[in-house]
């Protein structure tokens, strides 16, 4: 399902966005119209148009390039390189063919009429290239935007690799591929392809930042999918940029997005304030009982001071400390020099301290981390349930809409109507946004969860850490969702390494069945 975007954002967002762009550059191009038949595809002009109009609208100074061979790319490439240095935010988007050659991606011109990796070659441009000019420009942001996974018949010949291939960027840039590594995207059965459709959606939402709102349309295209294309990103993004200027009042909030917020900011803190904080402020809180425990375990008084750590500790790998450490609140920073204050409060919260090893460390803060996971996967999968339940009441309204529009041109008597048809839409738009926070707070964290349990979690865990992970902990593993969904994060922690980095593969295993 698409959702267009909201008009009444949008609108409100104009006039702000004029003097908050004016540094805002973006270069878009779309090949459809290849000269060999086969390759032709429908949509990548409309992505171009559709994009560069929402872009404009937000301010940018955009150039339209569409159906273009190599040597026009480039140019044009070269040009966007000029006006980009110095800006505060460059964005370049490409819709078309796209292969990886030797490690390399190549963007394809619409003249390419060959059968050879040469001829290939000669008629594309390579994304490095792109990459290179946009790191010189220097902007304070770079975002390539890549919905070029398209089928191609060189892939299905054998030729080159199905997609593109993973590429780093520089400090300051940020990658978003339409699909994961060597897979496909699709180009869609509307005016727009699934992706573009996703940024369409999400791009103009006042004051997102650039990463949440590409956590959302990753979110989007893995949900109308089924998982089939799973979006891909790479950053190293400094602080937070968005598209779109913030507005006053426009980010309503409700208690579990607060809540969700509040946790994140403290799940790693060693000052027992802040856990009491987050206790009175959501005594029934998503992670009460986690927080409860941290806090008695923090204000544990020292008895006696402590051996010295074991041989055992200081042989270990410090990252492998440092970040089951983390997962159970006793650093703050992933540092691995001077882990000792952090393993002495972790002692110091055991019955007996000379018990501890870095094996059972470990064990524990696996432990903590599925009853993390599974609380947030339980939050994660209702607030799925509820955005398609408010999508699909938002595409009767919207329908509904145009009926009594086109009713109210030639009757007056429908004006009443049609005013309060536009405030309920406006209310849908409002509980479709809170929900939609909620699952960016919860979308994340489960994210952080899983890339820090991949470190440190024991290669040989299995399922028996379930039953020890409910320990006095309020969750009830008699029940055989909250079972599975351990069972299913222990999978998404042995199936997670560092070429899945950047994807949110696991988001496909959390849609309900419909």
């Amino acid at each position: 399902m698409t959702i267009g975007t909201p008009i009444i954002l949008l609108c409100l967002a104009l006039s702000a966005a004029q003097s908050y762009a004016a540094d805002r550059v973006a270069l878009l191009i779309g090949n459809s119209d290849y000269a060999t038949q086969e390759m032709s595809l429908r949509n990548p002009g409309n992505d171009v148009e559709a994009l560069g109009n929402t872009l404009q609208e937000l301010g940018f100074t955009v150039i339209q390039a569409t159906n273009q061979n190599a040597r026009t790319m480039q140019e044009a490439v070269d040009k966007f390189g000029a006006i980009s240095k110095g800006a505060k935010m460059a964005v370049f988007f490409y819709a078309g063919h796209g292969v990886q050659i030797g490690g390399a991606n190549y963007l394809i011109g619409t003249d390419f009429n060959g059968n050879s990796l040469q001829a290939l070659k000669r008629s594309s441009i390579t994304l490095d290239r792109v990459r290179d000019v946009m790191t010189k420009a220097g902007p304070d942001v770079g975002v390539l935007l890549l919905d070029a996974c398209r089928n191609n018949p060189f892939s299905d010949k054998g030729l080159v690799e199905h997609g593109l291939v993973r590429m780093r960027g520089g400090a300051g840039l940020l990658i978003a591929y339409a699909t994961d590594p060597g897979n496909v995207a699709y180009d869609g059965q509307g005016k727009n392809s699934v992706f573009t459709n996703g940024l369409l959606d999400h791009i103009a939402t006042p004051d997102l930042d650039v990463r949440l709102m590409l956590g959302r349309v990753r979110q989007q295209v893995v949900l109308e999918t089924d998982g089939r294309q799973i979006p891909w990103v790479e950053e190293s993004v400094l602080d937070e940029h968005s598209f779109a200027p913030g507005l006053p009042n426009s980010s309503p909030k409700d208690e579990i997005t607060a809540d969700l917020e509040h946790w994140r900011r403290i799940s790693s803190s060693s000052d027992s304030r802040e856990f009491k904080t987050y206790l009175k402020t959501y005594p029934d809180g998503l992670f009460a009982t986690f927080a409860r425990e941290q806090l008695a375990s923090l204000e544990t008084p020292a008895a006696t001071p402590l051996t010295p750590v074991s041989a055992t500790f200081t042989q270990a790998d410090p990252q492998k400390l440092a970040t089951a450490l983390m997962a159970l609140g006793h650093l703050k920073e992933p540092q691995s020099s001077d882990l000792g204050p952090a393993l002495d409060s972790y002692r110091r919260g055991l019955p007996a301290a000379e018990t501890a090893t870095p094996e059972r460390l470990f064990e524990d803060a696996a432990q903590v981390s599925v009853y993390l996971a599974v609380t947030t996967m339980q939050r994660l999968r209702t607030d799925i349930i509820a955005l398609r339940s408010v999508e699909r009441t938002l595409t009767i309204a919207e329908d509904a809409l145009k009926q009594i529009e086109d009713i109210a041109r030639s009757n007056a008597d429908a004006l009443p109507v049609l005013q309060q048809a536009r405030s309920d839409i406006y209310d849908i738009y409002r509980s479709r946004g809170i929900i939609l926070r909620r699952l960016d707070q919860s979308r994340s964290y489960y994210d952080e969860v899983l890339a820090r349990a991949v470190i440190f979690f024991p290669p040989d865990i299995d399922a028996s850490i379930v039953n020890a992970a409910s320990g006095s902990r309020d969750l009830d593993f008699a029940n055989a969702q909250l079972t599975q969904d351990a069972s299913l994060f222990l999978r998404h922690v042995s199936q997670a390494d560092d070429s899945r980095k950047g994807s949110y593969q696991w988001l496909a295993d959390l849609i309900p069945p419909e």
